[in-house]
């Protein structure tokens, strides 16, 4: 994959590879995660900002990163993505309600490997922060993204577009001055375009409901149930009963108690604990793989504590930092697995050299088991377990207010089981970032 064979493809990367000088792009942050990765934290609803009150936003840029391993897997070679993206969002209150619209456009290119091919990104989100009275709040939003998979879970990089539609709401209402009730409802549905990936589709729906109670001498109480409910459209198994196939699923159920507390000013902790009960349905081990044919995959339930916990200080002038810890279940789009016990640690240093250069380093552990695991196209042997490093350092500098370039070198390290999934690579990533708007 040596880009020096590329010819008229060499000329187009020295002009793209200029682009960081004239466009922005969304800048460099702690914390920092790996290409389209989710973050430890995760957000709301839309993929896209929202503004309050009257206004409007807009960002425009281009990311330029370098990886040693473009493809992720072991001896992969290395190549370059150019990201140019746009980004937009405005706001209007109509009455005590506030109406938001976001969107997003952009297009990847890769260069040093000519199996893979530029796709553009997109997304569109939108909804309303409702409020109800002087006690109730809460937000139904609808969002709409397609972009290239690049996830580091994945088997190894392929041409392979994601579309996610999700669409939910939630409410927030006082009862009293202590008491608090909350809930939720989200509809998701992930779609893969790769006709060998296409057997890890899910879509589901997520219920969430929970008291809280909060005083500012004690912090805040919780007590919270969920429930995601996923199937897989694209994979069926043996019903165990009449011998008909019906669409693989698998049910996960949580009880949470959690604290949070602000610690003067400076200081603010979470913590919770958690009890995770996930049920395969139905239960039969024997799975119907496209071009494979009927597999045996151990499905059995699993129940087990989980927590999550999360610590934040801010200085207030020029050191900031976080710590992120959690044990969690969840589904993936990405790899051929029921479902994935999934623990992370991500902890992230920012320090404020002057008003316009800050200076930041961080790294993360990650740690998957895969269950209910079956190999495929996509995946030639099943997953069992991997772990991911992640260490990296980043400098931001803004000149102006409106304008960010960011700095960022970054190593990670995947072990898998089997190892053919393991993979090393160093990337280092220029990041620059125009912001517009106004509100009021």
């Amino acid at each position: 994959m040596d880009m020096a064979g590329h010819g008229p493809r060499a000329g187009g990367l020295s002009v793209l590879l200029l682009l960081p000088l004239f466009f922005a792009a969304p800048a460099l942050a702690a914390p920092s995660q790996d290409n389209d990765d989710p973050p430890a934290q995760r957000g709301g609803i839309t993929s896209v900002p929202a503004v309050n009150g009257r206004g409007w936003n807009l960002s425009a840029g281009v990311t330029t990163r370098f990886d040693t391993n473009l493809r992720r897997r072991d001896g992969g070679a290395q190549g370059w993505r150019v990201t140019p993206l746009v980004q937009g969002s405005i706001g209007m209150p109509i009455g005590r309600q506030q109406v938001f619209l976001g969107a997003n456009i952009g297009r990847d290119y890769l260069f040093g490997d000519d199996k893979l091919p530029n796709r553009t990104r997109f997304a569109v989100g939108g909804g309303v922060n409702w409020r109800l009275g002087r006690r109730c709040n809460g937000q139904v939003a609808a969002d709409y993204r397609e972009n290239l998979a690049l996830f580091s879970e994945l088997a190894v990089l392929e041409d392979n577009t994601q579309s996610t539609r999700t669409v939910g709401g939630n409410f927030s209402c006082q009862v009293g001055g202590a008491l608090g009730i909350t809930g939720g409802i989200t509809n998701t549905d992930l779609t893969n375009s790769r006709p060998a990936q296409r057997l890890f589709n899910n879509r589901g729906t997520t219920f969430n409901a929970g008291l809280t109670y909060g005083r500012p001498t004690l912090g805040q109480f919780s007590l919270s149930g969920s429930l995601d409910t996923r199937m897989f459209p694209d994979r069926q198994v043996n019903d165990g009963t009449t011998g008909l196939l019906v669409d693989d699923g698998v049910d996960v159920y949580s009880a949470r108690f959690g604290y949070s507390r602000g610690l003067g000013s400076r200081l603010n902790v979470s913590l919770g604990a958690s009890y995770i009960d996930v049920k395969p349905k139905p239960s039969s081990q024997i799975v119907f793989v496209p071009d494979i044919g009927f597999v045996v995959a151990p499905r059995s339930n699993f129940s087990g504590p989980g927590f999550d916990a999360a610590i934040t200080y801010n200085s207030g002038n020029r050191i900031t930092a976080g710590f992120s810890a959690s044990r969690q279940v969840r589904s993936s789009a990405n790899v051929g697995a029921l479902f994935i016990v999934s623990s992370t640690v991500a902890a992230d240093f920012d320090y404020r050299l002057n008003r316009s250069l800050t200076a930041g380093f961080g790294g993360s552990y990650l740690d998957n088991s895969y269950r209910g695991s079956v190999a495929s196209g996509a995946e030639t042997r099943a997953r069992i377990k991997d772990n991911l490093w992640r260490v990296y350092g980043q400098i931001n500098y803004t000149p102006i207010r409106m304008v960010t370039v960011g700095l960022e070198v970054a190593h990670q390290r995947r072990t898998s089981n089997p190892a053919d999934f393991s993979f090393r690579s160093t990337t280092v990533l220029l990041n620059l970032r125009a912001n517009f708007g106004r509100s009021s």
